[in-house]
């Protein structure tokens, strides 16, 4: 299977970019690092759209995001479905924490 050979079923191209991230010396965990989610939010741009994440993972597989994720874009390149942004993490507020404008 050539790099050009992506899987159109969601669950076959995972395992594809899986082992793609493999055969380039890293993972998931790894990559999600990289590129500052969790591994959570790699696994879910794989089944639902996330520009950033898509942008990222065909780059480092040196494909664009259409050829990563073709159904999500239309025949002129433009993409289909709204995207969602990653979840940085963020510290839980504390009790005696002082957030501005409330009291």
């Amino acid at each position: 299977m050539t790099t050009y050979d992506v899987p159109k079923d969601a669950a076959k191209r995972r395992h594809w970019v899986i082992y793609q991230l493999r055969v380039r010396g890293t993972n998931l965990r790894r990559f999600a690092f990289q590129i500052g989610v969790s591994q959570q939010a790699v696994s879910a741009a794989l089944f639902s759209p996330s520009s950033y994440i898509e942008t990222a993972l065909a780059k480092e597989l040196g494909l664009k995001p259409q050829q990563l994720f073709p159904e999500r874009f239309d025949s002129a390149g433009r993409r289909l479905h709204a995207t969602r942004s990653p979840q940085r993490s963020r510290a839980p507020l504390g009790r005696n924490v002082q957030v501005p404008g409330v009291a």
